[in-house]
């Protein structure tokens, strides 16, 4: 099983790198390893950003609206 806390920090990562990328070829590529880590962290056997009833989730890696992820 892999380490939920390892792919949430690797996620945020490239997010990081992905938003503070020179070249939009960079950009791109740190979007697809951070979309890879979510994508693992979903499959995770102890979710961690499931939905509530409500639509929110626990988690959620943009609180602030920024790069288009919902409040």
């Amino acid at each position: 099983m892999e380490d939920l806390n390892y792919l949430l920090k690797c996620e945020q990562e490239e997010l990081l790198r992905a938003r503070f990328a020179h070249c939009p070829v960079a950009r791109r590529a740190h979007q697809r390893l951070a979309q890879g880590y979510a994508a693992r962290i979903r499959r995770h056997p102890h979710p961690y950003r499931s939905s509530r009833p409500d639509g929110s989730m626990s988690f959620n890696p943009f609180p602030f609206n920024v790069e288009g992820g919902a409040a």
